[in-house]
């Protein structure tokens, strides 16, 4: 038996998304110890390329075979809103841009859209669709949703992934495509002829000219998630720790020491800083795993790896300290 069984068995997963936005700024890193110290005695494993894929793969969420992860309900559930009917997508307001004779996807948050300009929208929406029973939701300026009625047979692309891609390239595939492709075209058609768009246009800003539609599907059922507490401030890592029970704390109303006791922890956060991550989370896991403060530690970087870290593995004297450049590369 581990010399370490009596203390708590607290586990902690650390989900870190944004780490490959720091990765070519290495040199203008600030000194990482304890991380450098995690990630050299931890064994590493691959990890999916998005913090979507890692969720799912977390919570053991399988897509099905020519479908989308309900990436829409999920979120919808962790921004407040009633998912619990309807077949949802993700609505996102973007900016097309024509370039010869191609359409390409360009400048999503870097729009701006105000809490007016997107009610304003989605009224409109919500008027020419109202017999068709679809219910557009802003649950934020940026974050737009879409409630139908019935699912849809398509695959569709990210708004992340079709970003500056070929519009033709990333489009929806599959039995219903066609059919929603010109329902694109006419949701195109009414955001040309807004008001809002107008104003936007006197004021030297780009217009929210088309709408994105991707993570199609409904609720999936809640069952064992593995899980004890979420601590998140992604909608989609919210929504599965509702959909699944969950305790869900924010990140920046909460320490660290007070959700490492028993039980398993997900802890989801944006990496803004290299600086901060390593003053703020990394020394002070590294200390809580010493005292014994902390049973187990998982370090998972999307697009990048999935590092474990126990009491057992920090006494690998052989594994030396290791510098970030080596540790971080991203495997072809």
């Amino acid at each position: 038996m581990d010399g370490d069984s009596h203390m708590t068995q607290g586990s902690l997963t650390l989900l870190l998304s944004d780490v490959d936005r720091h990765l070519p700024n290495q040199a203008d890193w600030p000194a990482m110890p304890a991380l450098q110290t995690l990630l050299s005695k931890g064994r590493r494993e691959p990890l999916p390329t998005d913090l979507t894929s890692c969720l799912f793969d977390l919570f053991h969420l399988q897509a099905e075979a020519g479908r989308d992860r309900p990436v829409a309900a999920l979120g919808a559930l962790g921004e407040g809103l009633d998912a619990t009917g309807g077949w949802w997508l993700r609505a996102d307001p973007v900016h097309m841009v024509a370039d010869r004779d191609q359409l390409y996807l360009s400048a999503c948050n870097a729009l701006e859209v105000t809490r007016r300009e997107a009610d304003e929208l989605v009224a409109e929406l919500n008027r020419l669709y109202a017999d068709d029973g679809w219910q557009f939701i802003a649950a934020t300026p940026e974050h737009w949703y879409l409630r139908l009625p019935r699912p849809l047979a398509m695959r569709t692309v990210p708004t992340a992934v079709a970003m500056g891609r070929r519009v033709g390239e990333v489009l929806p595939q599959g039995e219903d495509a066609l059919v929603w492709q010109r329902t694109m075209t006419e949701i195109q058609m009414l955001l040309h002829a807004s008001p809002v768009n107008a104003r936007r246009s006197e004021q030297g800003l780009l217009a929210v000219n088309s709408l994105w539609f991707w993570g199609g599907g409904e609720l999936p059922a809640a069952s064992a998630s593995g899980w004890d507490r979420v601590v998140a401030d992604d909608p989609l890592a919210l929504g599965l720790a509702r959909r699944y029970g969950l305790a869900a704390e924010n990140p920046t109303s909460i320490s660290l020491a007070a959700v490492t006791g028993e039980g398993r922890v997900l802890w989801q956060a944006n990496l803004e800083s290299m600086e901060r991550a390593e003053q703020e989370l990394f020394a002070p896991l590294l200390a809580m795993l010493r005292a014994g403060e902390l049973t187990e530690l998982v370090i998972a970087l999307p697009a990048i790896g999935l590092w474990q870290i126990d009491r057992a593995a920090l006494r690998r004297w052989w594994r030396r300290r290791r510098p970030l450049s080596s540790l971080l590369r991203v495997s072809g």
